[in-house]
């Protein structure tokens, strides 16, 4: 049986979060689908989503690395008040 886990994503870890989500995005939207949505972020930035809302959502929220035995398999962000919580971010790397 696998495990999974939620890691606190540590202050070390944080910019290659950042890279992580990036690359799942972009391998998501240009890989599978072929396109792009500008409106998502600046058309002349090559991400499809920028390190600054990336990092907004960690510093607004709780950052987790997603572990399946032992590796990293992608990240969540998630931002809780009170008893109501919202998923901010959600990635699995490929």
């Amino acid at each position: 049986m696998t495990e999974v886990q939620l890691v606190p994503l540590e202050s070390s870890d944080r910019e290659q979060f950042i890279k992580d989500n990036q690359e799942a995005f972009n391998y998501g939207a240009m890989v599978e689908f072929g396109l792009r949505d500008a409106h998502l972020e600046d058309k002349d930035d090559e991400q499809i989503i920028s390190d600054k809302t990336i990092e907004d959502c960690i510093d607004s929220g709780e950052a987790y690395r997603i572990i399946a035995d032992g590796k990293t398999v992608g990240g969540a962000v998630i931002k809780v008040s009170g008893t109501h919580g919202d998923l901010e971010l959600l990635f699995m790397m490929k």
